[in-house]
């Protein structure tokens, strides 16, 4: 039987991305803490030692693998700029999005790992934030469009974790169109609605 080879592989950026997909699946399927550096190392096709190299252990590899699946700028083209946002338009592109395999992925291991490890949650929390609640913020515009970007993110924060890290059936099974109709008034209400009742 031949040995694995130890140490990098030829092509050191190769094996640089190949970790890091291969950490970002481990980190969805098993969450951080089950994770290790050996079953990344197995599924990227590397020598442990090649992850040491690079990342100097997990929590810095973590940190590589940590991307926000969407960026800023396509939630702003989501934005309508000059009309309100819309509930409908906003949660319809947002689900379609997640529905690419690549995106569900990295959503999920965010998600996975920001509940099973504090200091990746911070960072997620920051990454969702510049990524998402920033730009949403700035197209709802007004004193309390943070306020009601928050409430949009718990919307789609909580349709993720049951369509996608423990999966509830009749959430992960409803069709798109199904969760806009249902979901899509309780967004415009967060957006242009009546929040508070000071009586």
């Amino acid at each position: 039987m031949t040995a694995k080879p130890r140490g990098r592989r030829p092509g050191a950026e190769s094996s640089r991305i190949a970790i890091v997909d291969a950490a970002r699946r481990e980190f969805a399927r098993h969450g951080f803490e089950r994770a290790t550096i050996r079953s990344i190392a197995a599924a990227a096709e590397v020598d442990p030692a090649t992850i040491y190299h690079f990342f100097g252990g997990k929590d810095d590899l973590l940190r590589a693998a940590l991307e926000f699946p969407v960026g800023d700028d396509v939630i702003r083209a989501f934005l309508p700029g000059d009309r309100p946002v819309s509930g409908d338009e906003l949660l319809r592109s947002v689900l379609t999005i997640w529905q690419v395999p690549e995106i569900e992925e990295r959503l999920t291991a965010l998600l996975r790992v920001a509940a099973t490890h504090p200091d990746a949650g911070a960072a997620v929390g920051d990454l969702l934030e510049a990524s998402v609640l920033e730009p949403l913020i700035a197209g709802i515009g007004g004193d309390d469009a943070e306020l009601r970007a928050g409430l949009v993110g718990t919307q789609m924060v909580g349709l993720a974790l049951l369509r996608m890290v423990m999966p509830y059936a009749p959430i992960a099974n409803a069709s798109v169109a199904a969760l806009v109709d249902a979901v899509s008034p309780t967004i415009d209400r967060y957006l242009t609605g009546e929040l508070l009742n000071d009586a």
